[in-house]
């Protein structure tokens, strides 16, 4: 399931590049106005699966209606769109009820405001679907130095390793939630340039990428990428997907 929730900003305001920080404090602000208890549960536990946790949300960048490019960031006013996405309807029903209740939005120094929120119809899933980034699809793996320390790196599309991680990454979330793990390959077919970005969470550079994909495998493995993100740190904005034909910049291009 997934919602859409347009903002309206009266005059114009600028966001700055690094604005997903700000962005991911209304995720969980809005649900606690809308549910405290499901708030903390989910932000503190999540659900476990192979000694790590997920929180089985994800949400996009925000997509402005009319906009200008600057160095700070992004100028922008009128509407803009946010699209959130979960496979626990309580969680995103929470939000929705936080941010009706209270429309006013805080992104650092300015305020957006809640215009309307709806339901997304989901599309028909099969064995077989391209899809495209609505926000960056971030995947890493551990990895130990020449003195044996361990570190962490950013994988590329271009390695083999980014597309197994994440068929691993989305058979865990489905032992998570189903409490049984999925088996099933999911071959990755990249559709376009697959494009870098930089963005800063918690003070760390994380490197992610847009791009438009084709996916075959499991069905469910599909729909669960589709509804709680592709690749790591969902609940910090990262792995949102939907159709070619619902994105609001990618639907007139050809794939």
């Amino acid at each position: 399931m997934r919602i859409l929730v347009a903002f309206f900003v009266p005059g114009k305001i600028l966001l700055p590049w690094d604005y997903l920080n700000w962005l991911r404090g209304r995720f969980y602000q809005a649900m606690a106005w809308g549910r405290p208890k499901l708030a903390r549960d989910m932000h503190d536990e999540g659900f476990s699966s192979s000694g790590k946790r997920y929180k089985l949300a994800t949400f996009s960048l925000l997509y402005p209606e009319r906009y200008e490019l600057t160095p700070q960031g992004i100028q922008t006013w009128g509407r803009l769109r946010w699209w959130i996405s979960s496979p626990l309807e309580p969680l995103l029903e929470a939000i929705a009820l936080g941010l009706l209740a209270r429309p006013e939005v805080r992104l650092g120094a300015s305020t957006l405001y809640v215009e309307q929120i709806g339901v997304v119809v989901p599309p028909t899933f099969s064995e077989a679907m391209t899809l495209v980034t609505l926000s960056l699809i971030f995947v890493s793996t551990g990895e130990r130095d020449a003195e044996g320390r361990f570190h962490q790196r950013f994988l590329s599309p271009e390695e083999p390793d980014f597309a197994r991680v994440l068929t691993d990454n989305l058979k865990r979330k489905s032992a998570a939630i189903y409490g049984e793990t999925l088996e099933s390959e999911l071959p990755f077919e990249w559709l376009d340039e697959p494009r870098s970005k930089l963005m800063m969470v918690n003070d760390i550079k994380v490197r992610g990428w847009m791009m438009c994909f084709r996916v075959s495998g499991a069905v469910d493995l599909i729909r669960l990428g589709y509804e709680a993100g592709f690749g790591e740190r969902n609940a910090q904005g990262f792995g949102m997907v939907c159709l070619p034909e619902e994105h609001p910049t990618f639907s007139r291009r050809e794939v």
